[in-house]
This record gives structure tokens, C-alpha cells and sequence, in this order.
């Protein structure tokens, strides 16, 4: 048993690695619910291959390059305008999920 547990834990730390290296080139994780501020609209959506972006609403969809800075307890803040953001829960979380875009 003490065996099939070290293989297990070597298995969850090369997932997290991959999911460390997915982060970082730009792929969203769905580790957490997509971001849109209140304050000035600025929101998050992924497009096709998995790459996260940001764009302004009512306006065509183009990645602006900025990105939410997560902080903590569940907390981002905007990078266009500086607002606390919590991910959207709930109703709002399903519509976010359901929007089908193009980039």
C-alpha cells in the first residue's frame, strides 16, 4: 500500500506541474469560474484551444492581453480598473460558461 501511495503522490505533483506550466502559457485551467468586473466590464473568456482572454464589452472580441490578478480568498483584482472582483457564482457562473464566442 505504501507503494501505490508514492506512486499516487508522484502522479498528483506531475499534474500540478502541468497544470503550473498550462497557467503560465496562457491555457485556463478551469480551476475557478471565468471573471467579469462590475465597475468596468472588463471580462474573461476562453477561446478555442483553451487560451484565456480579457475583452471590453460591446466591443468585438479581442484579446486585451490583461489579466486578473488573483488574490486572496477567491478575490481578483482588475487590471483595467483597479476593482476587487469575486468569481461569479451561481446563475451568473452558468451564462458565463454558456457564452460561445469567437476570438
Amino acid at each position: 500500500m505504501n507503494r501505490a501511495h508514492d506512486r499516487l503522490h508522484a502522479l498528483f505533483g506531475e499534474i500540478a506541474a502541468l497544470r503550473k506550466k498550462a497557467k503560465a502559457e496562457g491555457v485556463f485551467t478551469n480551476d475557478r469560474e471565468l471573471l467579469e468586473c462590475s465597475s468596468c466590464g472588463l471580462m474573461e473568456d476562453v477561446v478555442s484551444g483553451g487560451l484565456l482572454i480579457t475583452y471590453r464589452p460591446n466591443t468585438p472580441i479581442r484579446d486585451t492581453g490583461l489579466r486578473f490578478r488573483e488574490l486572496r480568498g477567491g478575490r481578483f483584482r482588475c487590471p483595467e480598473c483597479g476593482s476587487i472582483v469575486r468569481e461569479i457564482e451561481g446563475r451568473d457562473a452558468v451564462k458565463a460558461k454558456s457564452r460561445k464566442r469567437k476570438a
